[in-house]
């Protein structure tokens, strides 16, 4: 589990980093494309883990929890689908971190307590997400305001799915 909190800590790094360097060296329509791009790559991260929890849940037998984590990988799938229509608006060329999925090995949990663990450190990884879609949305803002108010949609339902994810927690999981 450890790889996709990793993952999206690092996502969230190249974001703040691109913003802290300003329109100076790029125009902000390419700085934008730059931007959609991180937020395409933390949503690929976001589809992956959903998609692997949708997994585990059916393994074990938590049908609910699984068919919510179908649910969100489907939502983060169209929204992966909206952002790179977005960047080839902007003339930009989506950018895919192919290799990064290659490296994680499987997630392996053998009773329902580590998935609900699992599902607990989950809860830290979408905080980093949340987190990042802000700082993206607040520098789109004035630059590009329809990729911020893209991304201000994807930010909800990221916010949506930590609140699921809590609820798995303290009441479905349990």
């Amino acid at each position: 589990m450890k790889a996709f909190l990793t993952d999206v800590q690092k996502l969230g790094d190249r974001v703040r980093q691109e913003i802290r360097k300003g329109p100076a060296t790029e125009t902000e329509v390419s700085r934008s494309i730059v931007i959609l791009n991180q937020a395409l790559a933390l949503n690929m991260v976001c589809v992956l883990r959903h998609m692997r929890h949708f997994v585990t849940a059916d393994r074990f037998d938590a049908r609910v929890v699984a068919q919510e984590f179908l649910e969100h990988t489907v939502r983060e799938s169209e929204n992966s689908d909206l952002i790179v229509t977005r960047i080839r608006e902007l003339g930009g060329e989506p950018e895919y971190e192919r290799h990064s999925a290659a490296k994680r090995g499987q997630l392996e949990c053998s009773t329902s307590s580590e998935f609900e663990d699992i599902i607990r450190a989950d809860l830290a990884t979408e905080q980093s997400a949340i987190a990042a879609y802000a700082e993206m949305i607040a520098w789109l803002a004035d630059v590009d305001p329809i990729s911020s108010e893209l991304l201000q949609q994807i930010l909800s339902l990221e916010e949506e799915h930590a609140e699921v994810m809590l609820n798995f927690v303290t009441v479905v999981i349990t």
